[in-house]
């Protein structure tokens, strides 16, 4: 795609606002890193087409025009390399959680630390949240290492809170606190 509206999260890392014709894009990013990404993911497994992910797009897109989700594609040295969202924005208690992955053959760049930074600085910034929480299968040890990279504080580990592929994990729950977030 030669236009996209980018936002500037560090050196080499963008934010790219989605549109449907980045699906099949999506998808193949998606499609190659299988197997890293559904150990703690269950979407992995519903997309199985590019269809799919145009769906899940405009779910997102459309998220975006009721002030529910806010996505963004994450991209490295101009290659797609994940993505980022807030989503259960609730506006009237002003919170809201934040979502990630990551390709595995961009981990450990520091990439997501960073782009976890942005998107809490957008959440508490432009949307006039207080509050956005992350949650972490207790085993995904990358994904809680950037909740706490990012400056985010544990909160508790739920017991059996989620439901994947037939058995129940426990999560971790981090949150942070806009009178507590430094830039």
């Amino acid at each position: 795609m030669k236009h996209r509206l980018t936002l500037p999260v560090a050196e080499n890392i963008f934010f790219v606002q989605p549109t449907i014709q980045i699906a099949e894009e999506l998808f193949n990013l998606v499609d190659s890193d299988r197997k890293h990404l559904e150990e703690f993911l269950d979407f992995v497994k519903m997309t199985e087409s590019v269809a799919d992910e145009a769906d899940f797009l405009k779910m997102k897109i459309t998220g975006e025009g009721l002030g529910t989700d806010r996505f963004f594609l994450i991209y490295y040295k101009d290659q797609l390399a994940g993505t980022i969202d807030l989503h259960m924005i609730d506006s009237k208690n002003k919170r809201a959680e934040i979502g990630y992955w990551i390709h595995s053959s961009f981990a450990g760049k520091g990439i997501m630390t960073k782009a976890v930074r942005k998107i809490t600085e957008i959440a508490f910034d432009d949307l006039g949240l207080n509050k956005v929480s992350i949650i972490a299968v207790v085993e995904n040890i990358a994904s809680n290492k950037v909740a706490q990279k990012s400056g985010f504080e544990f909160v508790a580990t739920l017991k059996e809170e989620q439901f994947l592929y037939g058995e129940f994990r426990d999560i971790n729950r981090y949150a942070l606190l806009k009178r507590d977030f430094e830039k």
